[in-house]
């Protein structure tokens, strides 16, 4: 009796054995698959992170864009150019006819004058800003951005000057308006009203462009330093 429970003992202690052997092998494997599969998951998350990443929208230079707008911009700058330049012209030959042939009246040809002449002087720094612009562009591509930048500096001291140009040209409108109003029986205030509105709305508008285009050259000037 003593031997055959000494038989299933040993069959039980066997049966345990091979068991915790089976487990071992079990967990071994396991922790080598988990081992040999982190790389792999690894590999994957990183593929799709630079995936992800690549897919973003980035900032790119629109280099045929710029191309074009900075020819728009040039040829419109030499519209209002050569309207500048007409517009001076003009008044000299009204000044010159009002004077001669005693058109006018004195208040008019003095206003015809004086702003003839601070349309020449206006006229005058416009030709250096521009002239010194327009002889560098061209349309090469590989030039795109500094061109851009030489034309938005450009747009830029316009808009200064055109906007000291308003010193002079404030109180010498306002002074026609008043010499004018003494020799007629209307009243003056709509007439100052509608005269100084004119100003602060130009005024406003050439801000404005002037503001828009100051911001562009910042951004052009940061794009290129990239």
């Amino acid at each position: 009796m003593s031997e055959k429970n000494d038989k299933v003992k040993m069959a039980i202690e066997s049966e345990q054995s091979t068991s915790e052997r089976v487990s071992t092998e079990t967990l071994v494997a396991q922790r080598e698959k988990q081992s040999t599969d982190a790389p792999e998951l690894l590999d994957d998350t990183w593929a799709e992170l630079t995936q992800d990443w690549q897919t973003q929208p980035t900032v790119k230079t629109d280099i045929l864009a710029l191309v074009k707008r900075t020819r728009r911009r040039t040829i419109g700058a030499k519209f209002c150019f050569a309207l500048n330049i007409i517009a001076t012209i003009a008044l000299f030959i009204a000044f010159l006819y009002g004077v001669y042939n005693g058109e006018w009246g004195e208040p008019l040809n003095i206003y015809l004058g004086l702003g003839s002449l601070l349309s020449l002087i206006f006229v005058y720094f416009e030709t250096k800003i521009r002239v010194a612009t327009w002889s560098q562009l061209c349309d090469s591509p590989e030039k795109a951005i500094d061109n851009a930048i030489a034309s938005s500096k450009s747009s830029m001291q316009y808009m200064w000057i055109t906007k000291i140009s308003f010193l002079p040209f404030l109180p010498l409108i306002n002074w026609f308006v008043y010499t004018s109003s003494q020799t007629s029986s209307k009243a003056v205030l709509p007439a100052y009203l509608m005269a100084n509105g004119f100003m602060v709305i130009v005024y406003i508008v050439v801000d404005y462009l002037h503001r828009q285009r100051k911001q562009e050259y910042q951004k052009l000037l940061k794009t290129k330093s990239v």
